[in-house]
């Protein structure tokens, strides 16, 4: 029985850990200021919520939250997931991890915030750029199990995103936004109309290969 508490009460800490973290920072950063790359930014800046990077990272940490304690009513019952939760789980992981992706292999090679590419992880961006994103996959793929989910299904994990890029394309293309994610590569906004499905399409692999990932490694319940 001691065998199996060990990895149910590190994914609770887990998920909590994620939780505070995004709730500290999301809250603490735009009120004190932060330092990103090259830009210090003073406290009262409340650009800081437009950013997916920060939006993402604060609904990782609401999901978190309602699975810690689902998991913890569920505690007896070997983790096992309902096809909602697991779907909901979903969604985080993959906004997470396309966070961290976009990092990895475009905004720091671009040199969007700073010419130093491990700016971009420096600081509160360590933790919204890699390791939160890091540990829910973690959880995803290792800690908690469920039912397996269709390709169908994987479109659910795209939504966040959606969400966010019709807002980001509408506020770029009105000018209400900078493009700071240099999407148009220099105010080109006629490559929108590429940019964007490929962002989509890039997303829904991110979620496809996720759940494909978990459905043939792991035992399903």
């Amino acid at each position: 029985m001691k065998q199996h508490l060990f990895p149910k009460i590190l994914c609770l800490a887990i998920n909590l850990f994620i939780f505070g973290s995004s709730l500290y920072i999301f809250i603490n950063a735009p009120l004190n200021g932060y330092v990103f790359g090259t830009y210090v930014v003073p406290g009262g800046d409340f650009s800081y919520y437009r950013y997916f990077t920060n939006l993402s990272n604060m609904y990782g940490g609401i999901v978190s939250f309602v699975l810690a304690i689902y998991l913890a009513m569920h505690f007896e019952e070997d983790f096992s997931m309902s096809k909602g939760m697991r779907i909901l789980q979903l969604t985080m992981v993959v906004s997470l991890m396309l966070t961290f992706l976009t990092v990895v292999f475009f905004l720091a090679p671009m040199k969007v915030a700073s010419p130093n590419y491990f700016d971009m992880f420096s600081g509160d961006m360590f933790f919204f750029h890699f390791f939160n994103p890091v540990l829910s996959f973690i959880v995803f793929l290792f800690l908690t199990k469920g039912p397996k989910l269709t390709w169908k299904e994987c479109f659910f994990g795209i939504i966040p995103m959606v969400v966010y890029a019709i807002f980001y394309t509408i506020f770029v293309l009105t000018g209400v936004w900078p493009d700071f994610y240099q999407f148009t590569f220099g105010g080109k906004y006629w490559l929108t109309v590429i940019v964007l499905p490929f962002m989509l399409g890039a997303t829904y692999l991110i979620s496809f290969l996720i759940s494909l990932l978990y459905n043939k490694t792991r035992k399903q319940a």
